[in-house]
C-alpha cells in the first residue's frame, strides 16, 4: 500500500512539474477509481468476515477433534467430524465464490478508468501540442 501510494504521489509530482494543466486533466479519473474501490470494499468486507468466521469454526472443530482423538476414536465419530469439517469448508467456498463478481467489476472498472484517463491525456495533449501550449511531444508522454 505504501509503495502504491508513494508511486502515485511521486508520478503526479513529476507530472505537475512538467505539464500542470495536463496533469490536472488526468487527475479527474482519480475520484472515479476511489468511488469504485470504496464500493467494492464495502461489499467485500462482510463476505470476507463470513469466510473468516467459517474457517475459524472449521479450525476450532479440527482442534477439538485432535485434542480429544481418543474419544473420537472410541465412539467411531471420525466420519462425522470429517463431514462436519467439510461442510464448513464447502460453505466458506460458496461464500468466497460470491466475491469473484465483486473483484471482476472492480478490476474491470479500474482498468477502464486508467485506460480512459490515458486516452484523455493523449487526446488533450495532442490538442495542446497543436495549439503550441506544449513545446514538444515529450511533455505529453511525461
Amino acid at each position: 500500500m505504501i509503495q502504491g501510494i508513494s508511486t502515485f504521489v511521486s508520478a503526479f509530482v513529476v507530472a505537475l512539474a512538467v505539464q500542470w494543466k495536463l496533469s490536472l486533466i488526468t487527475l479527474t479519473i482519480v475520484p472515479a477509481i476511489v468511488v469504485v474501490t470504496g464500493g467494492a470494499i464495502a461489499v467485500d468486507v462482510p463476505l470476507e468476515a463470513k469466510v473468516v468466521r467459517l474457517y475459524s469454526q472449521a479450525s476450532n472443530l479440527a482442534q477439538e477433534t485432535i485434542s480429544s482423538i481418543r474419544t473420537v476414536h472410541a465412539f467411531d465419530a471420525r466420519e462425522k467430524m470429517v463431514k462436519k469439517y467439510d461442510e464448513y469448508l464447502e460453505e466458506a467456498h460458496k461464500v468466497g465464490n460470491n466475491k469473484s463478481p465483486v473483484f471482476g467489476a472492480l478490476f474491470c472498472v479500474q482498468n477502464f478508468c486508467v485506460f480512459a484517463g490515458i486516452a484523455l491525456c493523449f487526446w488533450q495533449g495532442f490538442r495542446m501540442f497543436q495549439s503550441g501550449e506544449i513545446a514538444d511531444a515529450g511533455g505529453v508522454f511525461t
